[in-house]
């Protein structure tokens, strides 16, 4: 995969460019694009370039850092999985609430 000198990533719901990840041309750390679906609000589809061996975690805590997981359920290739599974290049990440603000 070719070295990127930065990878800058849209996050819609916030509206501002975010450093997501820093990848130099002397860095060792390669990257892997993902399709993440995010079902919250008005919802959103993008493909985002992560760092190989990133944990479901880790990528929730990148992509929506003012939530909480327990409040998503959160499926790779449309299956739940734990929050230690490992990102693999090609995966599809869907986020979907399961707490709706305001409702009863």
């Amino acid at each position: 995969m070719e070295s990127l000198s930065a990878v800058r990533l849209m996050c819609p719901l916030r509206g501002a460019d975010t450093d997501r990840i820093r990848n130099d041309e002397n860095s060792k750390e390669t990257t892997m694009r993902v399709l993440f679906i995010n079902n919250e609000g008005g919802g959103f589809a993008d493909y985002v370039e992560v760092l190989e061996g990133t944990s479901v975690e880790r990528f929730f805590g990148q992509q929506l850092p003012e939530r909480k997981a327990e409040d998503f359920l959160i499926r790779v290739n449309r299956q739940p999985v734990s929050r230690d599974q490992v990102l693999q290049e090609g995966d599809r990440i869907t986020m979907t609430p399961v707490k709706i603000e305001g409702a009863l």
